[in-house]
């Protein structure tokens, strides 16, 4: 059956998955990351997309997503064949409008890969693709220097399309957590103070092993809560305030409706393997989400969706079944990042294995509290 009526479809792939980086929590093998060229063909990813395609009718928006690793880095030949990706994806595919999302960690001399994203732009508007960045972020790194590349990457990407002037000018800032090595939130926040576009936080609890203890974990729900509230101070386009904040605005559904939300969600997000094979993902509060990538215990690639069994599981855990946001947590897909790091517990844990509870607790409240302003506005 063809999915219809979507607002926004993400279509990604692993061109590549050649990175320099040290995130303590990648998804990445190290053997992947060693490769000095693209990981898959223009070939293998147009099956990809032809496949994926004749599974969706017309959507208003299409990303395209250039990943996994940092493209930036890749030889100059690599810029003909992102352009032949996204003619394929323009031909293959019903849309409104589209934009291409390239992934790069600007581990490396930073003026080259500016450079590099410049070229790789002008080479995508001259078929009418607008490229944006996604720029990975370290988040267990505390170099000066290396916060500075970042922060000179996205200040020349912005300058370059018009400068910040222009509403929705920016590139994307992927935060990637390790519970080990959480940063102050206080002072990664101050470093993105005046960024206007969206900063997304991504958490791989598959891949971390801080999150093996529930002191772990509630290192984690404390930085969230933390970051989520720092987030809302200074204005920050935060995807975690965005899509908990989402979540509670659906009147607190049941655990039926929050489950068939989740399952919509992850049709509006599709990954293409080096092989040319697709799947769907799911959309999280802690960024989109490949479960065969996020999650290193081998599973059906169609786990993106939300099984009976998955939920029994979720449910059943201690802290799980004493939680008021239950139905909230699966719609905005907590319940898949819990499964994962439930793995390391065969008891359950008293403490919310996804780190969200409290986020949840705020984001209910702040809605509560403006309830009643508007109520008292009126009376």
């Amino acid at each position: 059956m063809t999915v219809q009526g979507l607002p926004y479809l993400i279509v990604t792939m692993d061109y590549t998955t050649t990175c320099a980086g040290t995130c303590p929590t990648c998804v990445l093998g190290k053997a992947e990351r060693l490769e000095t060229g693209p990981a898959s063909t223009v070939e293998a990813i147009s099956i990809g997309m032809k496949a994926a395609a004749a599974h969706y009718g017309y959507v208003e928006t299409l990303a395209v997503g250039i990943g996994r690793a940092n493209v930036l880095m890749l030889p100059h030949s690599s810029i003909a064949e992102i352009v032949e990706i996204l003619e394929i994806a323009k031909r293959e595919f019903k849309y409104g409008s589209i934009i291409a999302e390239i992934s790069t960690s600007l581990i490396g001399k930073i003026e080259p890969q500016i450079e590099r994203a410049k070229k790789l732009a002008i080479a995508l508007e001259g078929i009418g693709v607008d490229a944006r960045f996604v720029v990975v972020g370290n988040t267990a790194l505390v170099s000066e220097k290396y916060w500075a590349n970042l922060d000179q990457f996205l200040g020349a990407m912005e300058e370059f399309r018009g400068g910040r002037k222009v509403e929705d000018n920016g590139d994307i800032l992927q935060l990637a957590l390790s519970v080990e090595s959480l940063p102050n939130p206080e002072k990664l926040v101050s470093r993105m103070i005046g960024y206007g576009f969206p900063i997304n936080v991504a958490w791989a609890p598959g891949h971390d092993s801080g999150a093996r203890s529930e002191e772990g974990l509630k290192r984690l729900e404390d930085w969230l809560t933390d970051f989520y509230g720092l987030s809302i101070t200074h204005g920050l386009d935060s995807s975690l305030v965005n899509r908990i904040g989402a979540a509670v605005d659906v009147a607190m559904p049941t655990l039926t409706e929050a489950a068939q939300h989740a399952a919509r969600s992850s049709e509006a997000i599709v990954y293409i393997s080096p092989d040319g094979q697709w799947h769907n993902g799911l959309f999280t509060a802690l960024a989109e989400m490949d479960p065969v990538r996020f999650d290193p215990v081998p599973t059906d690639k169609t786990m993106a969706g939300v099984s009976a069994r998955e939920l029994r599981q979720f449910m059943t855990n201690p802290a799980c079944t004493a939680c008021p946001f239950t139905g909230p947590c699966v719609s905005a897909g907590g319940h898949k990042i819990a499964q994962i790091a439930l793995r390391n517990f065969t008891q359950g844990t008293t403490t919310c294995p996804n780190g969200l509870q409290k986020s949840f607790a705020k984001a209910t409240q702040a809605k509560t509290n403006n309830s009643r302003e508007a109520v008292h506005a009126f009376s």
